[in-house]
């Protein structure tokens, strides 16, 4: 796929017939899914000379959990060297769990991997940079640029939009020229009627005129630099897959806000440093066991935190080795 959208599926070959269904609906949704058939190895150095690398390529990782998955020499091989690598974007699908909740989990992954860039056309060259760094990311980038010209350009981009407000959400690059398109402001306003989420980035001193503030509801922007560097957007990229993930969630109603007394964490994968740092009454959280990392000073400002997970999760053994209070429970 030439405009991203790669996610690498480790799982167990016991259950290829359960984790095609998963492949299935991932295509569905216009992904591209890798489904390594592990039968065919034989020895270590086939999995360090053929997975490994392509691990290394991918930015995007679903485990395809399982009695099997859990079992399986090759599977665990692969766990360990992707939850060594940095800035990997890590899900679990519970292949016991029914039908229902295994789709519900493709589309929360979906949604954070699918976006519609809009921009002014007076700004193409820092889109085209935005839009390889997001690719570089796997993300499935939807934009007008590869629209024709024609009649059916209009439906076409909105269809497109439409789509991102569907299965991910519409990234707007704010900047003194897209203030002043009425296509951007169209394509705003074609994503509030879709109730699409919208992720604003602000370019230098870009504003947005008041008319067009309410569609963002209460999304926080990322900002950037007139002119920046490639690090700089990196950074701003690793910041806008933060937000959406938590975007439109429990964890909404309480991420950002000092008086959150309890936190119930959505179905991410990763905890980061600073997701409490303005929480200061923050006294318990409860952690999903689709949680595989946790960025080891994540509680150092709350020593007497509860924390609360499920037996056998990557948090217990977390909690454990920290030595931090929690309690093990059902979700």
């Amino acid at each position: 796929m030439a405009n991203g959208g790669w996610i690498f599926i480790s799982h167990s070959h016991q259950d290829i017939a359960l984790v095609r269904r998963i492949r299935n609906h991932f295509e569905k949704l216009g992904f591209e899914p890798l489904l390594f058939y592990l039968k065919c190895l034989s020895d270590e150095s086939e999995i360090d000379t053929l997975i490994k690398r392509e691990i290394d390529e991918r930015e995007w990782f679903v485990y395809a959990d399982s009695p099997n998955a859990r079992a399986s020499k090759w599977v665990r091989t692969e766990r360990e060297h992707i939850e060594r690598s940095e800035g990997k974007k890590i899900f679990v699908i519970d292949l016991e769990a029914d039908l229902e909740q295994q789709l519900r989990a493709i589309e929360h992954i979906a949604r954070q991997m699918k976006v519609f860039l809009s921009y002014s056309r007076r700004d193409l060259p820092l889109y085209r940079r935005l839009r390889a760094k997001l690719e570089e990311k796997d993300m499935q980038v939807l934009s007008d640029e590869s629209l024709s010209d024609g009649t059916s350009w209009v439906d076409a981009a909105s269809a497109q939009i439409s789509a991102a407000c569907r299965d991910g959400f519409v990234l707007l690059l704010v900047t003194e020229s897209s203030c002043r398109s009425q296509a951007v402001a169209d394509e705003i306003h074609r994503a509030q009627s879709e109730g699409g989420r919208i992720v604003p980035v602000y370019v230098g001193q870009g504003t947005l005129h008041p008319d067009l503030l309410m569609p963002l509801g209460d999304v926080q922007g990322v900002s950037i630099g007139e002119m920046p560097s490639d690090a700089e957007l990196d950074r701003v990229v690793e910041d806008i897959l933060r937000r959406v993930e938590y975007y439109e969630s429990d964890f909404t109603s309480s991420y950002g806000f000092r008086s959150a007394a309890t936190i119930h964490l959505p179905p991410i994968s990763r905890i980061d440093a600073m997701t409490f740092f303005d929480c200061e009454a923050l006294t318990c959280v409860y952690v999903p066991s689709s949680v595989v990392y946790i960025a080891p000073d994540t509680f150092e400002d709350h020593p007497d935190i509860l924390i609360k997970c499920e037996r056998g999760s990557y948090c217990e053994g977390f909690c454990r080795r920290h030595g931090l209070r929690f309690e093990l429970v059902e979700m």
